[in-house]
């Protein structure tokens, strides 16, 4: 009898960790794609410049704004391996550092940082990752002459 009772939790614990496990895919599964989509539509625009017409801030030249989307398309994809599980840490660290080492990087993050810490309000994951980004952004401004 007790054997019996073993056998049933053993398989009700395995059962419920697969179910886990195929919610955690599925979930993985909804992040890719999202990213896809948005990776696919700034890709767009940086190659079709009458388009990002149509997007574009009014006080910025469009080959400006197209050199900011680019900036947006490394810092997703870096969200995405966050989000993922796979760049996190010191990995996490030293590729915002080297985003943030650069010019439009800087650039990117002075103009659209605060709405990309609105956007994460609320998830933790996406509030870790905007945090690690905004000490990148401090520390690069710190150490680059002539920035804000």
């Amino acid at each position: 009898m007790k054997l019996h009772i073993a056998t049933a939790l053993a398989m009700t614990t395995v059962g419920a960790a697969h179910l886990v496990l195929r919610e955690r895919q599925h979930w993985q599964r909804n992040e890719i794609a999202v990213t896809r989509n948005q990776l696919d539509w700034l890709t767009h625009l940086t190659t079709h410049p009458e388009l990002a017409v149509l997007w574009k801030p009014a006080d910025l030249a469009v080959e400006e704004y197209i050199k900011l989307l680019h900036v947006n398309q490394q810092i997703c994809q870096l969200s995405l391996r966050h989000r993922l599980g796979l760049l996190r840490g010191r990995r996490l660290r030293f590729c915002a550092d080297e985003v943030m080492r650069r010019e439009y990087g800087q650039r990117y993050w002075a103009r659209y940082g605060s709405l990309r810490e609105a956007e994460s309000d609320g998830d933790g994951l996406a509030g870790d990752f905007t945090g690690v980004m905004n000490a990148a952004y401090a520390r690069a401004v710190r150490t680059t002459p002539g920035t804000e």
